[in-house]
């Protein structure tokens, strides 16, 4: 089982907390498919990995290195910053089952443009659900 960290902020992480049952919440899983080319370029695919969690208003993005598909079945562990309260938040561990259900768009860039470019789409995209994005960086096209 393929397990991943994200660190989100203190709001989100309580709500987490407060509705995760059992390691499980309710959730929608897909692939969005990023394919283009730069101008004069060669055509690359960015594949991001989102996991919906409605009862939480919050969303995850994130990518993968090309050497690790994803599995059926993920682990994510979210964790948050310590606060006076709370020296080391406690890691919340959420299952879920990664679905077959795929999206795809075209965005003419390289990389580091299309994860930009979908992440801010995203961002917008959620936002106007009332939920918050984050996106996780996993395959490290962010390197300078």
């Amino acid at each position: 089982m393929l397990n991943i960290g994200c660190l989100v902020v203190n709001e989100d992480y309580d709500r987490l907390k407060s509705t995760m049952k059992e390691n499980k919440l309710p959730h929608f899983t897909y692939t969005l498919t990023v394919t283009g080319a730069p101008e004069g370029g060669t055509s690359t695919t960015l594949k991001l990995y989102v996991v919906e969690l409605v009862s939480s208003n919050l969303s995850i993005g994130f990518t993968l290195p090309p050497d690790k598909p994803i599995d059926k079945e993920l682990e994510i562990i979210f964790t948050t910053q310590p606060t006076a309260d709370v020296k080391m938040p406690e890691d919340l561990k959420l299952i879920c089952d990664f679905s077959e259900e795929k999206k795809d768009t075209e965005y003419a860039g390289e990389n580091l443009e299309k994860l930009e470019y979908i992440g801010y789409s995203l961002e917008k995209f959620y936002e106007t659900k009332k939920a918050t994005f984050y996106l996780f960086d996993y395959e490290g096209i962010t390197k300078i």
